[in-house]
């Protein structure tokens, strides 16, 4: 014979292992069966089929997206590039034109000078040297070069000068020169009536029947 006490425990647990009306049908909806993955459910909820035909055209690309707008950019900019490029050179070019005109015609103009400056050179009693016999550096501004040209070793009374520009011709010739007490010949030429270059410069005595024979040869080159 059971207690009343332990019958109302025994009842109480009973009462709370049932479930409620609301998680009874929460368990029926749970368990529906649903399709197996990748079948077509079209034909079982009579849906119609997607056509890929029936999908909206996307929407037109901007004009300046489209290929032919980006090849036109593409052969503009190649242009432009050329042209810069030949503008560049001719610039190049041109300038280098006119400094060379700018330097002949700063050579060609005969200037005034503000200094003296003496240059003696020794000329070759043979022939012409295998080098420079003077170099110097062409005076700017111009300055009058007093040219001294030790000829003692000659036994002329007097004397002439041909100055040859090499690559151009013939500058000067004097004629009748006679050396001074130190039996040196002197020319005293304005510097910017000679242009840089090398200039050939030939000593010439005259004998008795006026001819000339060489006697001395001077090669000096103006940088």
């Amino acid at each position: 014979m059971s207690a009343p006490g332990k019958t109302s425990q025994h009842s109480r647990k009973t009462k709370s292992r049932k479930p409620p009306p609301r998680w009874r049908r929460y368990l029926v909806q749970a368990e529906l069966e649903l399709p197996a993955p990748g079948r077509d459910t079209s034909a079982a909820t009579g849906a119609p089929e997607a056509d890929a035909s029936s999908l909206p055209d996307p929407d037109p690309l901007p004009w300046y997206q489209t290929r032919a707008a980006v090849l036109a950019l593409a052969t503009a900019c190649l242009g432009l590039a050329v042209l810069t490029a030949a503008a560049l050179w001719n610039g190049a070019r041109d300038r280098a034109a006119a400094r060379a005109a700018d330097d002949r015609a700063r050579s060609l103009t005969l200037r005034a000078v503000n200094s003296e400056r003496a240059l003696r050179i020794p000329p070759n009693r043979r022939s012409w040297s295998a080098g420079a016999d003077a170099s110097i550096a062409w005076p700017e501004p111009p300055q009058l070069l007093e040219l001294y040209l030790p000829i003692g070793y000659a036994q002329y009374g007097s004397y002439a000068l041909v100055v040859d520009k090499v690559d151009h011709g013939r500058v000067m010739v004097l004629e009748r020169l006679v050396p001074d007490s130190n039996r040196d010949l002197r020319l005293a030429v304005n510097s910017s009536a000679f242009g840089p270059g090398e200039y050939r410069i030939r000593v010439q005595g005259y004998t008795w029947r006026g001819q000339r024979i060489d006697v001395g040869w001077v090669r000096l080159v103006v940088r």
